[in-house]
């Protein structure tokens, strides 16, 4: 029986976790979205056409109603070029985040390094124009080099790639740093089509 595998280069991809490595309030170091069900912070990675967009959502829950995503930076990507941001309602994201670089991501290992203008941060005052529970925001990228959505999603899988989220406003006033959780790359199935179409050509 011959199956075929076919990339997810112009569908939806898949939703990955945040985790968080600071250490500065109660949801320190440790902290994910399957440690504490409370805390929910993820990122949607698709295609859309000649770009590849990253969706940033806020699902968290009592007593994390004001917390808000104020922050954003991307690690080693040698394949894109970001090209604009999309704001959901509520919220106002402009491209260079202000620190430049990820809080606390010199703890890391390796460090998270941002790529050079590839971050965006909420503006004045940051945790109201923040990604707030309810919220999103789109960072959109040109494809560059011969880049395609599996390459991202490769980068993604092997750690050449991250993501990094400031969040503030946790209970307490404190604010922590994030990363990506990895996740494998996805790859689509196309089965049944595929075969009937395979046996259409051969008759």
């Amino acid at each position: 029986m011959l199956v075929l595998f076919i990339p997810c280069t112009n569908l939806y991809a898949l939703t990955l976790p945040f985790e968080i490595f600071t250490d500065n309030g109660d949801w320190g170091t440790g902290g994910s979205n399957f440690g504490d069900p409370a805390l929910d912070l993820t990122v949607d990675v698709y295609n859309g056409g000649p770009t590849v967009s990253f969706e940033f959502h806020n699902n968290s829950v009592s007593p994390l109603v004001d917390l808000s995503i104020t922050d954003i930076y991307f690690d080693d990507c040698t394949l894109l070029a970001i090209s604009g941001v999309e704001n959901g309602p509520g919220v106002s994201f402009t491209e260079l985040a202000d620190p430049a670089e990820l809080p606390g991501a010199n703890i890391l290992i390796p460090p998270f390094e941002t790529t050079n203008h590839f971050s965006a941060d909420a503006d004045p005052p940051p945790s109201h124009s923040g990604v707030e529970p309810g919220e999103w925001v789109i960072i959109h990228f040109d494809l560059q080099q011969g880049g395609t959505l599996q390459h991202v999603l490769d980068e993604l899988s092997d750690g050449s790639l991250r993501i990094g989220i400031h969040i503030q406003a946790f209970p307490g006033g404190s604010s922590e740093s994030a990363v990506n959780v990895p996740e494998p790359a996805t790859i689509c199935l196309f089965g049944l089509g595929v075969l009937a179409l395979l046996r259409k050509r051969r008759s």
